[in-house]
């Protein structure tokens, strides 16, 4: 096992994995909207425009939004799935081996 998946299930064991998620998107949307004035900058607008602490503070609000904005869809997308499989896994543990049917949709077309 590598070193990433080492410290990812040590992570989701601890119950941190979605902690970790939220803050890595924070931090990278804090990027994105700290890098952002200079590429405008670099695209032609005059930098006493773009470095006025107006715009600065919001392209870095808008590097939040975007991180927080991610992480929801990325839990509204990975949490349903995952609280389903650990359900599974529950009862498995606990004997049940009983066919439920679909893991996650409804099979009949």
């Amino acid at each position: 096992m590598g070193l990433q998946s080492e410290v990812l299930c040590r992570l989701a064991a601890r119950g941190s994995l979605f902690r970790v998620l939220f803050l890595s998107m924070i931090v990278m949307g804090l990027l994105i909207g700290a890098v952002f004035p200079f590429f405008v900058v670099a695209l032609g607008l005059p930098s006493e425009m773009v470095f006025r602490p107006s715009f600065f503070g919001a392209c870095i609000l808008a590097g939040l939004l975007v991180g927080e904005i991610n992480f929801l869809v990325a839990r509204m997308v990975l949490a349903i799935p995952l609280k389903t499989l650990a359900g599974m896994a529950r009862r498995v543990a606990n004997g049940d081996l009983k066919d439920e049917g679909s893991l996650f949709c409804s099979q009949e077309s």
